[in-house]
């Protein structure tokens, strides 16, 4: 902790000998006298739970991080990176298909959000969460960011898992999505992600005359 310079004032409590801060523009001229320091608030990474069900058997999909990478070994869910003019969703989607290889055929974006402490960057970090639901045959391919996949049970993949916020979406993704309650058919985002994906229509163009052949 850096040392003070000004002293205070021991009949006021006011300190003296300090330099006049400089507010913002928009902001009045004391404010920065006023309004409290605030942590930032980032949300640049997604994190999804894939499963698949047969009748009713539903497993879940975790992945173990490669030994060259942090925190190797630890099992975990999908994450990743939102990219720069990306939406979460999309981040969602792109991430599954890199590090999985599978293409999901219902997703979710469930109302649990993974919000923790980053105190490398003095950051509070907000993660949205989705689900999505595999077919039970699709085949996994791992890219070399992971080494090893199962699927196991919600209760296996609680006890896997290192974070706490991630045994909590597995609570949500059973809450939320496996109770079949109306608020979990409310977040499904399936329909919304084929709209994103269907071509738009072209303009219709004036079509040209086509060119006259010449007579050899």
């Amino acid at each position: 902790m850096s040392r003070s310079t000004s002293r205070r004032d021991p009949r006021s409590g006011s300190r003296r000998g300090r330099a006049k801060a400089r507010s913002p523009r928009w902001l009045p001229v004391r404010a920065h006298a006023i309004l409290p320091r605030v942590i930032p608030v980032s949300a640049t990474q997604v994190e999804v739970h894939v499963f698949r069900r047969r009748g009713k058997r539903v497993e879940l999909l975790l992945i173990r991080r490669s030994p060259q990478r942090s925190l190797a070994g630890v099992w975990q869910p999908v994450t990743g990176g939102i990219e720069r003019g990306e939406t979460a969703i999309a981040a969602a989607v792109r991430e599954v298909r890199e590090e999985t290889g599978l293409t999901p055929v219902r997703w979710w974006a469930l109302e649990h959000l993974a919000t923790f402490y980053d105190p490398a960057r003095d950051h509070i970090r907000v993660v949205p969460v989705f689900a999505a639901e595999a077919a039970w045959t699709d085949p996994v391919h791992l890219s070399h960011e992971h080494d090893r996949y199962a699927f196991v049970t919600l209760t296996e993949a609680s006890k896997r898992v290192l974070w706490a916020t991630q045994r909590q979406a597995i609570a949500a993704l059973r809450d939320e999505v496996l109770s079949g309650s109306p608020g979990g058919a409310a977040r499904e985002v399936t329909a919304r992600l084929a709209a994103a994906r269907a071509p738009s229509r072209a303009t219709p163009t004036t079509k040209r005359p086509a060119a006259r052949r010449r007579r050899a």
